[in-house]
């Protein structure tokens, strides 16, 4: 099959390489095309454009304590990352010397080709790194790293809000980073946990009933509350959901029931002995944990309240 030339790309990168030449340059700094300003650059300029072609900004390093300036043109890396709610990992096409790229689309398709469908784009990302979080019922959020790292802070700080312990970095990728495609393994495994709704002059029986291995949040969830409703017949509510995770039960003060949910184990049981000192609990004893890989229903009776 025979390839033809994006006219309007090359005539794009003709004004580029002109804008390169000519452009009037400060001591020790080149000119360069760039996106927009990122971390250690300053816009100095646009190129002309015309032709139907938009204009192009222009950067040079800003040295002002930094390195010292390029003397060619940097070598830009494009990346984008896709992800999938079912998914424990994510997908990245990149280490692209221009935007004008099929990163975006390239890393949907990986996606989508493993999980069947119902991928989304996570963004794109340029000349840094991009770190993914992982919250404790397993699901990502996105930070990037540039410009000081605000952005990946804030969001840290958002997602580490919601829950008992801090949420977890995942991972941080480059955007030179060529390819990131994990295989069937990644599509998680979810468990959840239900009980009685109220208390004991409702019909609470002091039993957590668990569904796990299940492919989706929805259909754990579905699952622990129809086991709950079939072996009490009352109305019963989730109170704990993990994707490649563990649910912990636990009690505080001999008789108050609960549990909570984290990415692993030694996880799981700090999350539970942090919320008993939160809610300054005189007692906090840890009983079963379940793992959201194991499929099965299974029912946790707690632990009678120990006499005075």
């Amino acid at each position: 099959m025979m390839r033809f030339p994006d006219m309007r790309r090359m005539a794009q990168m003709t004004l580029v390489m002109l804008a390169w030449c000519l452009w009037p340059t400060a001591a020790n700094a080149q000119a360069y095309a760039c996106p927009g300003p990122g971390p250690g650059e300053r816009m100095v300029g646009m190129t002309q454009g015309g032709n139907g072609v938009a204009p192009v900004p222009l950067c040079v390093r800003d040295d002002n304590g930094g390195a010292p300036a390029p003397q060619a043109a940097p070598n830009n890396s494009y990346a984008a990352i896709a992800w999938h709610p079912d998914a424990a990992d994510v997908w990245v096409d990149g280490n692209y010397v221009g935007a004008n790229n099929n990163a975006e689309s390239e890393a949907l398709a990986a996606c989508n080709n493993v999980m069947g469908g119902g991928c989304s784009s996570g963004g794109t990302w340029w000349n840094s790194s991009m770190t993914i979080l992982r919250d404790r019922n397993g699901f990502f959020y996105k930070g990037w790293a540039g410009e000081g790292g605000a952005e990946r802070k804030r969001v840290l700080a958002e997602c580490s809000a919601k829950q008992l312990l801090p949420c977890e970095v995942f991972a941080t990728i480059r955007s030179s980073t060529n390819r990131r495609s994990p295989g069937i393994s990644a599509r998680k495994l979810f468990a959840a946990s239900a009980w009685v709704v109220g208390g004991a002059a409702d019909g609470y029986d002091s039993k957590l009933y668990i569904a796990s291995g299940y492919r989706s949040a929805d259909d754990a969830t579905a699952a622990a509350i129809k086991a709950c409703r079939d072996a009490t017949s009352r109305p019963c509510e989730s109170n704990a959901l993990s994707g490649n995770g563990f649910i912990q039960a636990y009690r505080m003060n001999g008789s108050d029931d609960s549990a909570t949910a984290e990415t692993s184990a030694k996880r799981a049981q700090e999350a539970a002995r942090a919320n008993c000192k939160k809610l300054k609990a005189k007692s906090c004893e840890l009983e079963a944990s379940f793992d959201s890989r194991k499929p099965g229903l299974f029912v946790h009776a707690f632990a009678r309240a120990k006499a005075p």
